[in-house]
C-alpha cells in the first residue's frame, strides 16, 4: 500500500493530538487550585486554544493548495512544540493564554492536514479510514488523563505532561520532514482554481460548518469540564476527576472503532443523526442521576454518542465536494474551532453564576440543536445520494 507511511505518521500524530487536547481538561482542577484562577480566567485560557485552532483550520485549508500539507503540518507542530514547552509554567493568565493559542495553531494544522489526506486517500466519500484515524485521536484522549494521574503519583508534577508532549511534537516535525505527500496532492489542481467565496456560499458546506461548530463546542466542553464537575459536584478527588475524562473518551473510542469496522455505507449523515440522538439522551441521563458511578455510565454513553459525528461529517464533506477538498475540509473544521472558542466563555459564565451542574445543561441544549442541523443536512444531500446510487448501478450494469 503506497500510502502506508503517511497513514502511520498521521495516526501517530493524531494520538499525540488526542493526548495534548485532553491533558488540559485532566489538569484543570490542579490549574484552578494551584494558580487560583476563576472560572472566567479559565474560560479565557481555554478559549485561546480554540482561537488558535479555528484560525489555523481556516488558514491551513487555504494554504494546503499553495504550500502543501507537509509544510502546513510542520509549521503547526513547531508552534505546538513551543506552546506545550512553556504552558502552565507560571500562573500568569495572559502568558498561558498566548501559549495555548500557539498549541491551538498546531492542533488546527494537524486536524486539517489529517482530514484532507484521508479524504484524498479514501476516495468516494467512504468513512472507514476517517473513523479509524479519529479512533487514534480517541486513544490519545483516553491515555492523556492517565498519564497525568501517573505523573501526579510519581512526584514529577502534573506540569511535566506538557513538557513531555512538547518534546514528542518536535520529534514529529522531524518525522514529517522525511515523508513525501506529493502522490496525494498531484491530482488536486482544482483546489487552486475554485474560488473560496463561491465555495463558502454552498448550503451543504455552511451546514457542515454549523454542525461541527455545535458538535466540537459540546464534545470538548464536556471533556474539558467533566473533571471539575466530579470534583465540585460529587466532591470526588482530583485523580477521580481526571479519570472521568478517560471514561468519557473510552466511549468515544469504542464508537469510532465500531463505526470504522462495521459501517460500510455511503450515507454518513444518517449514522451521525443516530449518534447525535444518543449523546443527547445520555448526557441528560448523566445529569439527572445523582450517583457518581451511575452518572459515569451516562457520560460514557454520551461519549459513545459523540464518537463518530465529526469523522462522519468530514466524510460527507469529502463525498460532496469533489474539488477544492482542502478548502472545504478546512472551512468545516473551522466551524469546530469557533465552537470550541465561543462555548467555553458561555459555560464559564453560567458556571460562575449558577454552578457547574447547571452549566452542563447548556451542552444538552447544544446537542438538541445539533440533531436539528443534521436532519437538515440529510434533507439537502438526499438528491446527491440518489444520483450517486444511480451512477453506481449504471457502472455495475
Amino acid at each position: 500500500m503506497r500510502h502506508i507511511r503517511i497513514i502511520i505518521a498521521l495516526i501517530i500524530n493524531f494520538i499525540i493530538f488526542g493526548v495534548s487536547l485532553t491533558i488540559i481538561g485532566a489538569t484543570l482542577p490542579k490549574i484552578i487550585k494551584n494558580f487560583d484562577w476563576s472560572y472566567i480566567a479559565t474560560g479565557i485560557v481555554l478559549s485561546a486554544g480554540s482561537i488558535g485552532y479555528f484560525v489555523s483550520s481556516f488558514i491551513s485549508g487555504i494554504l494546503l493548495h499553495r504550500l502543501g500539507p507537509k509544510l502546513v503540518i510542520v509549521i503547526g507542530l513547531g508552534l505546538q512544540f513551543i506552546g506545550l514547552m512553556f504552558f502552565a509554567f507560571t500562573p500568569f493568565v495572559w502568558l498561558n493564554m498566548i501559549l495555548n493559542l500557539m498549541i491551538g495553531f498546531g492542533q488546527g494544522g494537524t486536524e486539517v492536514v489529517v482530514n484532507y489526506s484521508v479524504v484524498r486517500i479514501e476516495q468516494g466519500g467512504k468513512s472507514r479510514l476517517m473513523n479509524l484515524m479519529h479512533s487514534a485521536f480517541s486513544v490519545g484522549a483516553v491515555v492523556g488523563p492517565y498519564l497525568v494521574i501517573a505523573l501526579m503519583h510519581s512526584g514529577l508534577g502534573w506540569q511535566m505532561i506538557y513538557r513531555m508532549m512538547s518534546v514528542i511534537s518536535l520529534i514529529m516535525v522531524g518525522v514529517f520532514l522525511t515523508i513525501p505527500f506529493s502522490h496525494i496532492t498531484k491530482e488536486d489542481d482544482d483546489g487552486k482554481k475554485t474560488g473560496v467565496g463561491k465555495l463558502l456560499k454552498d448550503p451543504v458546506l455552511i451546514l457542515s460548518f454549523l454542525i461541527l461548530f455545535v458538535y466540537v463546542g459540546s464534545e470538548l466542553g464536556v471533556s474539558n469540564w467533566i473533571s471539575e464537575f466530579y470534583v465540585k459536584y460529587f466532591n470526588e478527588s482530583d485523580e477521580t476527576g481526571a479519570s472521568m475524562v478517560s471514561v468519557f473518551w473510552i466511549g468515544l473510542l469504542i464508537g469510532r472503532l465500531g463505526t470504522s469496522f462495521f459501517y460500510k455505507g455511503a450515507r454518513p449523515a444518517l449514522v451521525a443523526l443516530g449518534l447525535a440522538g444518543l449523546c443527547t439522551v445520555a448526557l441528560l441521563f448523566a445529569l439527572f442521576v445523582k450517583h457518581p458511578v451511575i452518572s459515569g455510565f451516562g457520560f460514557a454513553f454520551a461519549g459513545l454518542g459523540y464518537s463518530a459525528i465529526y469523522p462522519l461529517i468530514m466524510a460527507l464533506v469529502g463525498r460532496y465536494f469533489s474539488t477544492a477538498q482542502g478548502a472545504a475540509v478546512g472551512f468545516s473544521a473551522t466551524g469546530g474551532g469557533i465552537g470550541a472558542f465561543v462555548f467555553p466563555f458561555i459555560m464559564s459564565a453560567i458556571s460562575e453564576s449558577f454552578g457547574i451542574y447547571k452549566g452542563f445543561f447548556f451542552y444538552s441544549a447544544l446537542n438538541i440543536l445539533m440533531v436539528g442541523l443534521i436532519i437538515t443536512i440529510i434533507a439537502l444531500t438526499r438528491n446527491v445520494a440518489i444520483q450517486n446510487n444511480a451512477a453506481e448501478k449504471e457502472i455495475n450494469q
